[in-house]
């Protein structure tokens, strides 16, 4: 009996000194959700069934709800868990972390995260998002050819039938000490929608991982991939869009990207058909894109300086683009806008408005700085003099110059109709006028209505010109907010002068 009692004990002593460490494992881990919990408690009330304590290095808490301040819906999640290599990672996982140390291996998984489209949270937030957004006019991209909607919005979402959104997510890092490399990963996966994995890839002069070697190594691009599988968003939409359309739904993808390559057009874009096909394609139920970049060893931060257009920047990361399993050829697309087409879509420059005539003042070429006039005018010495009390006023038809007589004219109210004979905008009461933006500077403090190449218009008060954007200050519901405009994106500017 004395020998079974040993026998026993010398069973036990390991299994209680395995259930404390776990126990006390269980402890860190609900002592961390607790402090989550107390943190969150300005913003969201949370609530959760167990605690999980995974032996692989999973922790973290199940059967959570989160319910926004303000609302009586609550975001339902299967469960929130931390990955670790193991589970001695968490005795002291908060220091670790702190002190910027970090394991091989760490990732953040939600999983079942559940969310009613009725849900008054997503009106308020999305009401909240509304009174920050800047202002749009006419019909986004996405929307083209979808009858009268404007914008895929959460309305136009229920309206397809979507009551609610299933969503799984990760976000992981894993770091190789041998191969000196470090990857990180994110997944999402919306069930009857879509699924994106996002992979990149950095190579690192150091076989440590933390804060500072990130910062001393100057880690270099490796390799960047994106897939994206549709999961019936596209079938959905397409049905929804070709009824309020009228047309049928698999003649929608077509015309959706048809609209799309005329707005293009007329911004000045060139797209080959090739890419126009493929993006029609990306727009058919079950559609795959696949997305991989690779560049030459060593690419980092200092290897974008060197890039000067588009076009190096593509044989540089050697991108390289596949759709439903076809390759897409990339060197055909002409990335240098076309100004001379988008002038004559939007109307913008010296022309006149369409169905406007321009009452303009004839001046003589000795009257105007020799800048102003075109070289040829220089060249001939042609020089008309007018009598001081002259008034002639001429009508300017709206027409486009052709290449030869294209005039060199810094002024926008001034233009050339014949060499020798230069015109000049009468003064009269203030209106918007077409501005270019290299002269945008000198009208600080007036109104302003911009439209960029990618469709979105602003309307408000030029702030300044500063590092290369155009501050523009609008006046919202909440206040008043000041939004850069990146210069070389705005495709037509329009000044109160």
């Amino acid at each position: 009996m004395r020998k079974l009692f040993r026998l026993l004990g010398f069973l036990l002593v390991p299994a209680l000194i395995v259930g404390g460490a776990y126990g006390y494992y269980w402890y860190q881990v609900k002592s961390s959700a607790d402090r989550m919990v107390e943190a969150a408690a300005p913003y969201a009330k949370i609530t959760y069934a167990r605690v999980v304590a995974g032996l692989d290095g999973s922790a973290g808490i199940a059967g959570v709800q989160v319910t926004p301040v303000g609302s009586k819906d609550a975001v339902e999640v299967g469960s929130v868990l931390f990955q670790a290599p193991d589970p001695l990672f968490y005795l002291d996982a908060e220091k670790t972390l702190r002190e910027g140390n970090w394991p091989e291996h760490m990732g953040l998984s939600i999983s079942g995260l559940e969310m009613n489209l009725d849900a008054d949270y997503l009106a308020q937030w999305e009401a909240m998002g509304q009174s920050f957004a800047v202002p749009q006019q006419g019909t986004g991209f996405e929307a083209l050819a979808c009858g009268d909607v404007q914008r895929f919005d959460l309305a136009t979402t229920r309206a397809m039938k979507y009551q609610r959104l299933s969503m799984d997510m990760l976000v992981a890092m894993d770091f190789m000490p041998r191969t000196q490399s470090l990857r990180l990963r994110s997944d999402v996966s919306v069930a009857d929608m879509a699924q994106s994995s996002f992979y990149v890839d950095l190579s690192l002069a150091s076989q440590v991982l933390s804060i500072g070697s990130l910062v001393q190594a100057q880690p270099s691009l490796e390799r960047v991939s994106l897939d994206y599988s549709d999961l019936g968003y596209n079938a959905r939409r397409n049905r929804f869009c070709a009824q309020r359309g009228g047309y049928a739904p698999n003649e929608y993808a077509q015309r959706h990207s048809d609209l799309v390559q005329s707005e293009l057009k007329q911004l000045g874009w060139s797209v080959p058909d090739l890419l126009v096909k493929a993006y029609a394609d990306l727009q058919q139920p079950r559609a795959i894109l696949q997305l991989a970049v690779e560049p030459p060893p060593g690419f980092g931060a200092q290897s974008v300086a060197t890039i000067s257009s588009p076009e190096e920047l593509l044989d540089l990361l050697n991108i390289r683009v596949s759709v439903n399993g076809v390759n897409q050829d990339l060197s055909g697309i002409d990335w240098s806008l076309d100004q001379a087409e988008t002038v004559a879509a939007n109307g913008t420059g010296a022309e006149a408005l369409p169905g406007e005539a321009v009452q303009a003042e004839v001046l003589s070429t000795e009257e105007l700085p020799v800048e102003l006039l075109a070289p040829q005018t220089q060249a001939a010495g042609v020089v008309e003099k007018r009598a001081p009390q002259e008034d002639l006023v001429v009508e300017l038809e709206q027409s486009r110059p052709e290449p030869e007589q294209v005039a060199v004219i810094i002024d926008p109210d001034v233009v050339q109709v014949m060499p020798g004979i230069v015109v000049k905008a009468r003064a009269a009461e203030k209106t918007f006028k077409p501005t270019s933006v290299q002269q945008v500077n000198g009208y600080a403090g007036q109104k302003v209505k911009l439209r960029t190449y990618f469709g979105r218009r602003i309307e408000g008060t030029l702030v300044r010109v500063a590092e290369g954007n155009l501050e523009v200050e609008q006046r919202l519901s909440r206040g008043v907010a000041v939004f850069p405009i990146a210069a070389d994106k705005v495709a037509e500017l329009l000044v109160w002068r």
